[in-house]
């Protein structure tokens, strides 16, 4: 019995959301902002851009543009770091040791959440 190749894509399953820094200029998909060199915003592997469609895999993401948006390059939706914010992507936490306060995406547990009153 011969084994058939696998391909790679078809088992690669896209990770979700990841924190990332600017390159260059970029736009943020949701408010239009630029986003410049070195700041940093949030990618949601999972969404396209143009319209909202989800995937699970990169062979899903890949034939969904080839089919819906041919010309265009796959990728996700790119967040701002403020609609990153309210998408709940990155919160604001102080470092329970030194007080530094700074953004991230997850919190370890040497940091507290930062709750900023809606007053």
């Amino acid at each position: 019995m011969v084994d058939e190749p696998i391909l790679r894509t078809a088992l690669e399953v896209i990770h979700g959301v990841n924190s990332l820094l600017g390159i260059g200029e970029v736009k943020c998909d949701k408010c239009d902002k630029m986003i410049r060199h070195l700041d940093k915003y949030c990618c949601n592997t999972h969404e396209c851009p143009i319209c909202g469609a989800t995937f699970e895999t990169i062979a899903a993401r890949d034939s969904h543009f080839s089919q819906e948006h041919p010309g265009m390059p796959p990728r996700g939706t790119r967040y701002c770091a403020d609609c990153s914010f309210k998408a709940g992507y990155l919160v604001k936490v102080r470092n329970k040791k030194t007080g530094e306060v700074f953004t991230v995406m997850f919190v370890s547990r040497d940091e507290e959440i930062i709750v900023e009153d809606s007053q």
